[in-house]
């Protein structure tokens, strides 16, 4: 019997090689002035910029880049942008990179919108928290990772420097309204960001597959994107220039962020948000160490979903159809088998995470991420998290 859900994810998405350089009239739909956001000035150095800008000015677009983000952005610096794009009357904000520069074009365009701080509309665990409305600026997303999914998701994750703390932001209108997904942008990611951002795509998968929130399109989306990070990921990781090992990753990364915006994220992104907000680790190794941990914390609590997890990273039929051939255990056991394939057996220990964060961690954990944990199978407590950071140590 299919339950009764509700399913909303309104990005287009304009996906396949070349894609790019149709990037002008989709823009011009939305503005005028476009405020292009990168982290740092890699892509301005390597050409891309001037590329991107070449194609929106051939449209009629004119454009501004703004490049002071961090990996891990910061309220401080989304409100920089936002102060850079009202100087400069940008009406429509491109995040050009990986997650880390789509968010913080997320959280420019609700801030140049309402005109206040970023910070007031990063949730708190306060049930009087703000929401983005209607005023949030219009958001075009051009991917160059596959793993965040944030071109496909109404979400944003924004690091106060003062508190740590790492909040995920988001609402009906943090949604992209283009996202252009072009597999060839991302040939030249190095191979330990496409491990990490590869093994992002895996954790959205399981931990969406596994939520509270999944639905019937979730999980079918969940499946199959886990099926092709099993079979793509250690060919992109090994060679970057493989064109369909690329190209399967990007669609896989797109449909990781349509599961996760509507079943969410549950306990091994929770935790990562706030190790990132305490140590600026980088996300998926954070997740690395972590997934095969929370995967055995929650493991027994939806059996039925976990024991197939491993079935599909082997792109092998479900547990159905293979009775008694396959449990929980051998699940976690092919997460771990793909995590030392790729390079990503890095104990939190190796991350600059201490000991003595750990409480701190746990604490943010349950602070502000506490929707993440309420829709893991089995809720976890201050105490659990303490126990699966060690683990993960």
């Amino acid at each position: 019997m299919i339950n009764n859900f509700l399913y909303f994810v309104p990005v287009k998405i304009v996906f396949g090689a070349g894609k790019l350089n149709e990037a002008g009239g989709y823009v011009k739909q939305y503005g005028k002035k476009a405020l292009i956001v990168t982290t740092g000035p890699f892509f301005k150095d390597s050409g891309l910029v001037g590329r991107i800008q070449k194609i929106l000015a051939e449209s009629g677009v004119e454009s501004e880049l703004f490049h002071e983000v961090s990996p891990n952005p910061f309220s401080t610096q989304v409100d920089a942008g936002a102060e850079f794009g009202k100087k400069t009357g940008c009406d429509v904000i491109i995040g050009l990179g990986g997650g880390s520069a789509i968010d913080a074009a997320k959280g420019i365009a609700v801030a140049m919108g309402h005109n206040a701080p970023i910070w007031n509309y990063c949730p708190s665990g306060d049930p009087d928290d703000l929401t983005a409305t209607e005023k949030t600026l219009p958001i075009i997303a051009i991917t160059t990772t596959s793993g965040t999914g944030s071109h496909a998701t109404p979400y944003a994750v924004i690091t106060n420097p003062v508190t740590k703390e790492k909040p995920g932001l988001g609402s009906d209108y943090t949604y992209a309204k283009v996202a252009i997904v072009d597999p060839e942008l991302m040939l030249s990611v190095p191979k330990k960001i496409t491990a990490a951002t590869g093994f992002d795509v895996l954790a959205h998968s399981i931990e969406a597959y596994t939520s509270n929130s999944a639905t019937p399109i979730t999980d079918k989306m969940a499946e199959e994107a886990i099926r092709i990070v099993g079979k793509y990921l250690r060919r992109a990781v090994e060679n970057g220039a493989d064109i369909e090992a690329r190209t399967a990753l990007a669609y896989a990364d797109t449909l990781a962020g349509f599961s996760i915006a509507t079943a969410v994220i549950t306990l091994c992104h929770s935790i990562s948000h706030a190790v990132g907000g305490v140590c600026e680790t980088v996300h998926g190794e954070s997740l690395a160490a972590m997934t095969p941990h929370t995967m055995r914390f929650s493991m027994d609590s939806r059996p039925e979903k976990y024991k197939n997890i491993g079935m599909f990273l082997r792109d092998e039929g479900c547990c159905e159809e293979y009775d008694g051939c396959c449990t929980c255990e051998s699940s976690v056991q092919e997460v771990e088998k793909l995590i030392n394939d790729i390079g990503m057996n890095i104990p939190l220990s190796k991350q600059g995470v201490k000991e003595s964060d750990f409480d701190e961690i746990a604490s943010g954990t349950t602070k502000y991420m506490g929707g993440g944990l309420d829709l893991d199978p089995k809720r976890a407590s201050k105490e659990d998290i303490i126990e699966i950071l060690k683990k993960s140590f």
